[in-house]
């Protein structure tokens, strides 16, 4: 949960720094016509998670999600007009957290503990899409995509202790989506600031809804 409300509060304070940056550069004007063919993005990222459900690794189910402020994401965009371009993107992301807790195990006979576990998450974001551009001739360019592919998780659980040692782990392959956008504000000819924000769907099955819905918030340079 305290990681949710640090994406959180990532998702408040990175609209305002671009916002800092668009009213610094806002004097600046570019051609009406001009437009780069491709553009690179990198930045770093964090993922939050809209309701928390538990990670099931066959008959253990440990009560936490994929959200991290740990991350990042690139992307390759090339513009066919000054409007319309296609976006591949990639996106990493990677948590580790150690917990102690109550723990409860039947060997046949149930017995519950407290001792340390550690959960680790990896979600890794293969998408691409059409990315659509409202430039004009401010500094300021409004974007959103609509991006889908296949995104890879993975998670393993792990306790060692005088009563319960054990080490279990899943992976999923599933369909993704990334549904969203963002705001440039051009520095110079060649690099941009770039912050964006989407819904990242992640169709794992291993939850209550049969669907992950995480929340993708990426800030970043914008390279053309």
């Amino acid at each position: 949960m305290k990681q949710i409300k640090r994406s959180v509060t990532r998702l408040f304070f990175c609209p305002a720094l671009l916002l800092m940056f668009g009213a610094i550069a806002w004097g600046q004007n570019v051609s009406k016509t001009e437009y780069p063919k491709f553009e690179i993005f990198a930045g770093y990222s964090a993922i939050g998670e809209s309701e928390k459900s538990d990670i099931s690794f066959g008959t253990i189910h440990v009560g936490v999600g994929y959200a991290t402020p740990r991350g990042f994401e690139t992307s390759v965009i090339r513009n066919f007009t000054r409007h319309i371009g296609l976006k591949g993107d990639f996106s990493a992301h990677f948590k580790n957290d150690t917990d102690r807790g109550a723990l409860t195990g039947c060997t046949p006979a149930c017995s519950t503990v407290t001792q340390d576990f550690q959960v680790r998450t990896r979600v890794y974001n293969f998408l691409a899409g059409p990315e659509f551009k409202a430039r004009n001739s401010t500094r300021l360019t409004p974007f959103a995509h609509v991006l889908g592919g296949v995104a890879h998780t993975s998670a393993s659980f792990t306790t060692t202790g005088p009563t319960f040692n054990v080490l279990a782990k899943r992976s999923n392959n599933s369909f993704a989506m990334g549904l969203g956008g963002g705001l440039d504000i051009r520095a110079s000819k060649r690099v941009s600031f770039r912050g964006q924000m989407d819904y990242n769907p992640v169709f794992i099955g291993d939850s209550n809804h049969g669907t992950r819905d995480l929340v993708r918030i990426s800030l970043g340079v914008l390279f053309h």
